[in-house]
């Protein structure tokens, strides 16, 4: 369609669209707000860059252009107080640099023009449909100014400033990108962003649609103390590079979390050891590559920061980001595959990427190492377990499950103190000595970012066996978290009551129950098995009945196990903590951790009665006294021990 057939009626449509939503913010995507579409003022927009030979980064940039330009063309065919008011609904007072809020803008114009609310409305609305008709006209007729020279090849540079506080727009650029460079200091904020853009991306016809490349480049820790920003705010340089740790500490592993749900083999971190001398990202868009640098101000807080966004047509901004990963080391975590021995001493025989490990299906062989941290909190004399709710931005599996803090033990665990070669790394470590203690650490410090080593207590070991990949060998730790630590909400560490943990593992047994009665496609002896130790399980909640019958009902006809998995599944309950809300958030938590689920009545409750978990002391005594529940706890324990056993499970167990 040509310029001069586009409707005054949707251009003045999409102008007051854009103005309600303020153009920093028009491609602002979130639970409460989509992008403002304005697609016939971005088309008339476009024409116009096309016919001034311009060039922009996006198409607010274009948009913004188009009214800057067109209101000065208003002005001068002398309509000065109309161009006037379009002016202070658009810009304020902003000339080149970032606009502030539309509803500011509005209440300000309005005063000026000393209007009531209905008149100023009516006026309003006449003069946007005046200037959408002008502005067809002026698209129309745009050339390219004499100012431009006499080589007109080359195409007019625009850069486009905002403030950080509109995520939206780099969101956007984000999803529009083919291939992505990321040079941060922490990083903070970034996994959410890309977790948004990848989905942006991927919306529509384009379910499979991904980043040919994604590298994200951030600070090497050391240099973190060096970094100057608001946190300097509160006047204690060691409490600012605490909180620059702890980010930087959470932004990595939410990244690396991102990077290893998605799997691609072309998307990286990066550590930079100088300070760098540029921050922000280069986006290759087709053939355009798109530079969105941020300028800090350590007087303001991040979101008023401001950006500037260019193109880089002959590749000089580019080239810098390009030395920054070059000269950036790979974050590679590797862990170590080997095997626990009879004495619970990890023999060290390989080591595998993080990203490769603990595939579904992949029937690798061999155990990793972990660590688990069973932390607790007091409150009024009274202990309580805190548990971590596994979500998408700090861990890859068993979402939705309540976790002790657990953790892989890497490869830079193994290394001796004072040795930072990669060759002279422990062949084998056992739960009193270094290496696990040192992963223990690192996790604990990432989650509340206090170096709380001295207070780390090493307890147990356990095991965890999968029937289709690499089997885990547990460290396992205690830690009671002292009075007035601050646990940063992303962790999502919250302190639960033992009876409702008691409650979710329960239902998590019926769901397991009513899932074995619907797997018809193993042999009989494979289902009894299964059945029996889900059974076992029934009888600790006090469901012995129910697990007789789902005992006996092995070889039954499959609408027999039907009938049984749908009245089992009238006894799973919303209890205390199924439907929790942390943050006003509704989140169904839908059971415990593998490993912590097994070992719940023998290794976490020993831990729980050691620490004085309420209640703890008194389920202890009532398993032992009941003879049905004793021998439950000892024989499920001993078939969890069961390698040959374990491997034949078809469901989890």
């Amino acid at each position: 369609m040509a310029v001069r057939d586009l409707d005054v009626d949707s251009v003045a449509a999409d102008l007051g669209e854009c103005r309600q939503r303020g153009l920093e913010w028009l491609d602002r995507h979130n639970r409460y707000q989509k992008p403002i579409a304005a697609v016939t003022l971005q088309n008339l927009a476009a024409e116009y860059m096309a016919s001034k030979r311009l060039s922009a980064t996006g198409r607010t940039a274009m948009i913004k252009l188009l009214l800057r330009d067109g209101i000065v063309g208003f002005e001068r065919q002398g309509n000065v107080s109309e161009a006037s008011l379009i002016r202070d609904l658009f810009f304020g007072e902003s000339t080149t640099g970032a606009i502030k809020p539309p509803g500011e803008l509005l209440k300000r114009a309005q005063r000026k023009v000393g209007d009531s609310d209905s008149r100023f409305r009516d006026r309003r609305a006449s003069i946007m449909r005046s200037f959408a008709e002008f502005l067809i006209t002026f698209a129309a007729t745009a050339t390219i100014d004499d100012k431009a020279g006499s080589d007109t090849s080359e195409q007019q540079q625009l850069v486009t400033t905002g403030f950080v506080a509109d995520s939206g727009h780099f969101i956007q650029m984000l999803a529009d990108a083919d291939s992505v460079t990321i040079v941060g200091m922490t990083n903070w904020h970034l996994t959410e962003m890309l977790e948004e853009a990848l989905s942006r991306k991927r919306s529509g016809a384009h379910s499979s649609a991904t980043w040919d490349s994604l590298d994200i480049v951030f600070l090497d820790e050391p240099l973190l103390r060096a970094v100057n920003d608001e946190r300097e705010q509160v006047q204690d340089s060691e409490e600012a590079l605490r909180q620059r740790k702890l980010q930087a500490a959470w932004a990595q592993s939410s990244v690396e979390n991102f990077l290893k749900r998605n799997q691609p083999k072309h998307w990286g971190m990066y550590r930079y050891p100088y300070i760098p001398a540029l921050t922000g990202a280069l986006l290759e868009i087709g053939n355009r590559k798109i530079v969105h640098l941020l300028i800090r101000n350590p007087q303001l807080s991040r979101a008023d920061h401001l950006y500037i966004e260019l193109q880089d047509e002959k590749n000089r901004l580019s080239k810098i980001f390009q030395s920054i990963l070059s000269f950036s080391e790979r974050l590679k975590l590797i862990v170590p595959v080997g095997f626990p021995d009879a004495k619970n001493i990890f023999q060290c025989t390989s080591a595998k990427m993080h990203v490769d490990v603990l595939k579904d299906g992949s029937k690798a062989i061999g155990w990793l190492p972990m660590v688990l941290v069973i932390t607790s909190r007091r409150r009024d004399a009274q202990a309580q377990p805190v548990m971590q709710l596994r979500t998408q931005e700090n861990s890859v599996r068993e979402l939705s499950r309540l976790s002790h803090l657990a953790g892989h033990v890497l490869q830079n665990d193994r290394k001796r103190p004072g040795d930072s070669s990669a060759l002279s790394v422990r062949t084998s470590f056992g739960l009193a000595e270094d290496t696990p203690r040192a992963a223990a650490q690192r996790i604990v410090q990432a989650a509340i970012g206090d170096d709380l080593v001295s207070s780390i207590q090493p307890v147990a070991t356990g095991r965890y066996m999968y029937p289709d990949k690499e089997h885990l060998f547990f460290f396992v730790f205690r830690l009671d978290l002292p009075d007035g630590i601050h646990v940063r909400r992303q962790a999502e560490m919250h302190s639960f009551p033992l009876p409702e943990l008691l409650d979710i593992r329960a239902n998590q047994v019926l769901r397991s129950a009513a899932r074995l009665c619907r797997v018809t496609e193993v042999s009989q002896r494979t289902w009894l098995a299964a059945a029996e130790v889900i059974s076992l399980n029934l009888s600790l909640h006090d469901y012995d009945d129910l697990g007789k019958s789902l005992v006996g009902l092995a070889g039954r006809n499959p609408a027999e196990l039907t009938r049984m998995a749908m009245g089992i599944e009238q006894h799973i309950t919303e209890r205390a903590g199924q439907s929790w809300v942390p943050g006003g958030r509704d989140i169904q938590i839908t059971g415990l951790a593998g490993w912590q689920y097994r070992a719940f009545f023998s290794t976490l409750m020993t831990q729980y009665r050691e620490i004085g978990v309420s209640g703890a002391n008194e389920l202890m005594a009532a398993v032992q006294e009941d003879d049905g529940k004793r021998t439950a706890a000892s024989r499920l324990e001993a078939m969890y021990e069961d390698e040959d056993l374990m491997l034949s499970m078809p469901i989890e167990v």
